[in-house]
């Protein structure tokens, strides 16, 4: 496709131009579509914990799973610091939006807003394709489906307290922002390098991790009645669908496809013993009780030892390789082993449809974790 570039001149526009291009428009549209969000979620609970689950699943794993090992492979140990002041650094921003909503200082709310148009400039360089093919197309992905609730974010805090004009302001800031980046993004990343850029990206990624984390689509939503766990565990199983779907999409494997493999050879290989651990506890607890005996095996013991199974696998998927090179090599076919890993990976979707992937990190972190009500 031949396009005119801003020079006049005729340029191609590839694909992956192409998809970047697709992914500004979307990024501008989830922004827009905060007003509307607000609008028709805030009196549905149950709709804002699906979409919280969906956005937690989806942004996670792209942000971890494909561009946090694609700018350290980049940029090296000196992305670290980048990634964790873009995943703190925003709450210096929410202060000053929330002490502008709570003394109407029009100063800090100017000054919050500049730090919001700053930040989509830096989301619109991400979604340009300067200087980060390394990535592929996952950080731009990430940008654009993390501007749902940035977007939500904006309209929740400002339109109760100043009206509607504030927020759209501060959304066409922010639209205008992205615009920005994304067309001057090829000019910064020939300027940043690929070590630059590598870093910068890794800013960006911090800044989505902490929107995620945070939640601030959620923030002041107390519910009488909170919507059920399911509606937060049917978002994330549909996003791991996704995830999958654009994993067998990708031309090449993603940057951390090793790892995974090596994890997934050793749930292969724990699953049948995971199993019996499971069934012997529920038996020994039960005492006979054979109804009470199924409810600890598929639900109970499940729902305890879930998230610190999973942690402990991706941790030994990561340290046991160079102690034990043979995990590095597929175990043999075996039908039990397949079995014992489909009813197990059976049992651990069930528990997180039940209880929701948050409820499974307040598991690991007690004190830190949200609580699971919304």
């Amino acid at each position: 496709m031949t396009v005119i570039d801003v020079t006049g001149r005729a340029t191609s526009l590839a694909p992956t131009g192409l998809m970047h291009l697709a992914l500004l428009i979307a990024t501008l549209a989830a922004l827009a579509c905060g007003p509307l969000l607000y609008a028709y979620a805030r009196h549905r609970p149950a709709l804002l914990t699906f979409l919280d689950g969906f956005l937690f699943v989806s942004i996670f794993g792209l942000v971890l799973l494909e561009v946090v090992p694609g700018t350290f492979s980049a940029g090296g140990p000196w992305s670290v610091p980048f990634l964790v002041a873009g995943l703190l650094g925003p709450t210096l921003m929410e202060h000053w939006i929330s002490r502008a909503r709570r003394e109407a200082h029009l100063a800090a709310l100017a000054l919050a807003m500049l730090g919001l148009v700053v930040h989509s400039l830096g989301d619109g360089v991400a979604l340009s394709a300067g200087g980060g093919e390394h990535l592929g197309i996952a950080l731009p992905l990430a940008v654009a489906v993390h501007s749902v609730p940035v977007g939500l974010m904006v309209w929740w805090l400002l339109f109760p307290v100043f009206g509607r004009w504030p927020p759209l302001a501060a959304i066409a800031g922010m639209c205008a922002g992205t615009v920005a980046g994304y067309v001057f993004g090829g000019t910064l990343g020939a300027t940043f390098g690929s070590t630059g850029w590598a870093w910068f990206q890794a800013l960006v990624a911090g800044s989505i991790l902490h929107v995620v984390f945070g939640r601030p689509h959620l923030d002041g939503q107390h519910h009488a009645s909170a919507p059920p766990s399911r509606y937060e565990g049917c978002g994330n199983l549909c996003a791991l669908a996704g995830l999958i779907a654009l994993t067998a999409l990708e031309d090449e494997p993603l940057p951390a496809a090793g790892f995974f493999a090596i994890a997934a050879q050793l749930a292969l290989r724990a699953a049948p013993w995971l199993l019996g651990a499971y069934l012997l506890a529920a038996l020994a607890a039960a005492r006979g009780d054979m109804r009470r005996a199924l409810r600890l095996f598929a639900i109970d013991l499940v729902d305890r030892s879930v998230a610190r199974v999973l942690a402990l696998l991706l941790v030994a998927a990561f340290v046991m390789p160079p102690l034990w090179p043979a995990l590095a090599v597929a175990p043999p076919p075996d039908r039990l082993r397949q079995i014992a890993l489909a009813a197990l990976l059976a049992l651990y979707a069930a528990s997180l449809l039940r209880r929701g992937g948050r409820a499974w990190i307040a598991t690991l972190w007690p004190r830190s974790g949200h609580s699971h009500a919304h």
